[in-house]
């Protein structure tokens, strides 16, 4: 650099704002929970859209439990990665 420049005189864009997360904040919960009695990942949990209320009013393991075997939250399947493009 030269004598009396600095990196900050030279101001990129400012950054965009991030995108707001797809969960409500009390819908975070329940998703951990899911995935723990799941044994899987977050990403891996799918929480009825329509049944929001109802999931979000759930704060405990026993009725994750109860919503899990009324079908309200379900396990995703693993997606498949092909291996076409690679024969």
């Amino acid at each position: 650099l030269a004598q009396g420049s600095s990196c900050r005189s030279a101001r990129s864009a400012p950054l965009p704002p991030r995108p707001p997360s797809s969960l409500p904040k009390a819908m975070k919960l329940q998703k951990r929970l899911a995935a723990e009695i799941k044994k899987c990942g977050r990403g891996r949990i799918w929480l009825d859209p329509n049944e929001s209320n109802e999931i979000s009013m759930a704060n405990s393991r026993f009725n994750i439990r109860k919503l899990i075997k009324d079908g309200l939250i379900i396990r995703k399947a693993v997606k498949m990665h092909s291996r076409s493009r690679v024969r």
